[in-house]
């Protein structure tokens, strides 16, 4: 669903630059606006009302159902005829920086183990100018879509990656400030949490660049299983877990765990997770994401872990695209995958928990598509997750003011907010067949109450470096030897890409 957008299509050419306008009859899902003044809007099956709203100042002053502006000082009118109306997008789960490498190190099956193989090659042609350059292509296209707000996960197997996605991350986040609101995230495997002088190392980088603190549980083709002595770590993993809560409640520190990403009934990371966050008292300042075996759990089990995420108040953000793309997937290529890989969206909402839907990994080892566009993501979850029944009413909060409360922004993010900023975005679709059924590339992106002139970049854009330069003199101070035990450069699938990592052959080869 990417492509270029052109805010200037000849329906938009009315939204002001600047001033005071009056937005007329707006299909809006209801449950995102804050503030609506005079008499209840009505509501079809799935949550929508035709509104109006009041823009000046850069700022949403009035909203209230179709027809019902109190009137005064009449201001220029755009009147949308019944297009939708969404807050801006707000992304919890991306990988911005290992982003438009998969021409470069293709991954050669699409498995994790593949994934992970080849992210380990693709790391001799970093560098802080390559990582820079697709960090902001990336962010480019976020923010063209219409995402105001992002948190990306940062892999740091290894020291260059600590050194170089800190240090990239930091520039960019200068650069998009206004614009797009960034959070970055820690990424190593649970067992790096052996090394007590290197994850307190970690957690200082962390806390020193107002990031949140992660790492992978259970997370590897053998999640779950006695053989993952790296993200599973059945010996020690609640005193690993206890560890990282506690490096985390020690700096003031959120936590955003990737979870039992796989298809093996014994992968309960997230149960084990839930447990630690009640155990520290850390509810509502946890996010896990994936979740996917969670699918595949009896129903009694099911039931306890859904029982444990309410009571841990924690945030589960399945990521559809990139699940469905490398779950169940045969190696060889020769086998339909069974199952979707997503994890169980509406029974996890029904049992009260907080969820969201996130764009992941977008042209990488670990999916080989996408584009940052939440629209896009939102669709395909629908579809995939079945969401569109028995009601819609719940589902846009998954991409705006769910995450935003995860990432602790839903004052000024992911809703349409009396008092708050114009952040929208304008469809001509009127409901949600017509949104999802086409790319919506003539959206309107609306910032501060005036329309943006953003176009996603050219790809071409990516020719200009292919990031085999040399080690670039801005690096991050302090990253040190973060890893120093053989366990902590182990990755999601371990030896895999161990031995990829070293340069030698891994065990296809």
């Amino acid at each position: 669903m990417g492509g270029p957008i052109h805010p200037r299509k000849a329906w938009a050419f009315a939204v002001p630059e600047e001033g005071r306008y009056l937005l007329l009859n707006a299909t809006v899902p209801v449950a995102l606006v804050c503030g609506l003044c005079g008499p209840a809007p009505v509501m079809d099956s799935h949550g929508l009302a035709r509104l109006d709203f009041l823009v000046e100042g850069g700022a949403i002053t009035w909203a209230g159902a179709a027809g019902s502006f109190p009137g005064g000082e009449p201001p220029p009118v755009v009147d949308l005829s019944g297009g939708m109306v969404l807050p801006t997008f707000v992304d919890l789960h991306t990988h911005i920086d290992k982003g438009h490498t998969c021409e470069r190190s293709p991954n050669p099956t699409g498995s994790l183990g593949g994934a992970d193989q080849s992210t380990a090659a693709d790391l001799r042609f970093w560098d802080l100018a390559d990582v820079e350059r697709r960090m902001e292509f990336s962010l480019r296209c976020a923010y063209a879509h219409g995402t105001s707000a992002l948190r990306t996960h940062l892999i740091n197997l290894v020291p260059k990656q600590v050194e170089l996605t800190w240090a990239a991350f930091r520039k960019v986040r200068r650069r998009w400030a206004g614009r797009v609101e960034l959070q970055a995230v820690s990424l190593v495997v649970l067992s790096f949490f052996r090394d007590e002088e290197g994850s307190r190392r970690l957690a200082d980088i962390v806390q020193r660049e107002g990031g949140v603190l992660g790492c992978a549980v259970c997370c590897s083709e053998l999640g779950g299983c006695d053989g993952d002595e790296w993200t599973t770590c059945n010996g020690d993993r609640n005193e690993l877990l206890d560890r990282v809560f506690s490096l985390a409640a020690e700096r003031g520190l959120m936590l955003d765990f990737h979870v039992d990403e796989n298809g093996n009934e014994a992968a309960r990371g997230l149960r084990s997770i839930c447990e630690a966050t009640v155990r520290h008292s850390y509810q509502g300042r946890v996010v896990c994401g994936h979740c996917c075996s969670l699918a595949l759990q009896p129903p009694a089990e099911l039931a306890r872990t859904l029982s444990l995420a309410r009571r841990a108040r924690v945030t589960v953000v399945s990521l559809p695209l990139v699940n469905e793309w490398t779950q169940d997937r045969d190696p060889e290529g020769l086998r339909t995958p069974r199952w979707r890989g997503i994890t169980c969206l509406k029974e996890l909402h029904a049992a009260g928990v907080s969820v969201a839907v996130a764009s992941d990994n977008t042209r990488d080892q670990f999916y080989s598509y996408g584009d940052l566009d939440m629209l896009e993501v939102l669709a395909q979850s629908v579809r995939l997750g079945h969401l569109d029944r028995p009601s819609m009413e719940a589902w846009p909060r998954a991409a705006t003011s769910g995450p935003a409360a995860a990432m602790g922004l839903q004052g000024s993010h992911g809703s349409l907010r009396v008092g708050g900023a114009a952040d929208m975005i304008l469809f001509r679709a009127r409901n949600y067949s017509e949104l999802f059924s086409r790319s919506q590339h003539d959206r309107v992106v609306v910032r501060g109450g005036a329309p943006i002139d953003a176009v996603c970049p050219d790809y071409s854009e990516l020719d200009a470096g292919d990031g085999r330069g040399g080690a670039d003199s801005e690096s991050n101070p302090g990253a040190g030897a973060i890893v120093s035990h053989t366990a902590s450069a182990q990755p999601f699938v371990g030896a895999v890409m161990a031995r990829a990592l070293a340069g030698a052959p891994g065990p296809s080869s």
